[in-house]
């Protein structure tokens, strides 16, 4: 065998070794990509998560005041909420306690929202029983 038949056959080799690792590169490259996404999604699902939250411990506090209007507030990462609270109207006997009380029942709604480069919305509902309340005539 002479030298003259491998001529360029280092260079085929080289090519071939470049085009692997680009391929492995180009491939690295996307999943890094994916998992950004996935991470950035995944921060934006908890913030608005968090928010809605915010808003229902927020009319959860404010009981036995009720808000039929929409109470809009902000978090400090800009993301919101919209929270609505209600009086559902009964009025429930619990054990333990005598026939001139009861436990009103509210109904806080929460719709929490992402910061403003982001889409989403969750949604937090929550039934809270307020009382002890007197009533009748405590003779």
């Amino acid at each position: 065998m002479t030298i003259s038949n491998e001529r360029g056959s280092a260079l085929i080799i080289t090519l071939m070794l470049l085009l692997i690792l680009t391929a492995i590169g180009i491939y690295a490259i996307s999943i890094s990509t994916t998992e950004m996404s996935v991470a950035l999604q995944s921060k934006t699902g908890t913030a608005t998560l968090n928010a809605a939250d915010s808003g229902a411990n927020y009319g959860i506090d404010q009981v036995p005041a009720v808000h039929t209007d929409n109470v809009i507030g902000t978090l400090t990462d800009q993301s919101g909420y919209v929270m609505t609270s209600r009086a559902t109207g009964t009025m429930t006997i619990k054990p333990g306690f005598g026939a001139n009380y009861r436990f009103a029942d509210f109904e806080v709604n929460s719709t929490g929202t992402p910061p403003p480069q982001f889409v989403g919305q969750r949604t937090v509902q929550a039934v809270v029983n307020y009382g002890p309340v007197p009533v009748g005539t405590m003779y």
